[in-house]
């Protein structure tokens, strides 16, 4: 007698196709084991995306992260994966936004490593050039040495 396949048996093994880079298989698994399971995961769906990340089927798996998300919002490989998609697809800003998530809900993973790092890489947009810009242009006039007290304290030979 044959045992019938589970929905993680069948998640198993599109990530078994997914680590060898057979992305066709590993779309085909991932799609039996939404159909199968009884119940909304968001890890069969942000497998899915990354399964179509890996085809460069940006469209897809940004639909597949948001149903992910939609389920657990703090899922932290989702917001991942988002960032890299958005990133692929030229939408920098939004990708910055996503690595910005991925690294506030756990600093520590490997996600939050790997996201800060793809932060300092990423370009700075204008809007974040501005901010910096304008945290830095002209200190304030309070606290030691500030700007307008170093200057009056030479004038009166201290």
């Amino acid at each position: 007698m044959r045992k019938r396949r589970t929905v993680w048996d069948m998640n198993e093994m599109g990530l078994y196709f997914y680590s060898r880079e057979a992305y066709d298989l590993a779309i085909g698994e991932f799609k039996r084991a939404l159909k199968a399971s009884l119940f909304p995961v968001a890890a069969l769906h942000v497998n899915l995306a990354a399964a179509y990340l890996g085809q460069k089927r940006y469209a897809e798996a940004r639909a597949q992260l948001a149903k992910g998300l939609a389920i657990e919002p703090c899922n932290q490989k989702a917001h991942w994966l988002l960032a890299q998609t958005l990133k692929a697809a030229g939408a920098v800003a939004e990708a910055r936004a996503e690595l910005e998530r991925v690294w506030k809900i756990n600093p520590e993973s490997p996600e939050g490593r790997q996201a800060s790092e793809a932060l300092r890489a990423l370009p700075e947009s204008r809007s974040h050039r501005c901010a910096a810009r304008r945290r830095t242009a002209r200190p304030t006039g309070r606290g030691r040495g500030s700007w307008p007290r170093a200057r009056a304290g030479r004038r009166r030979g201290w």
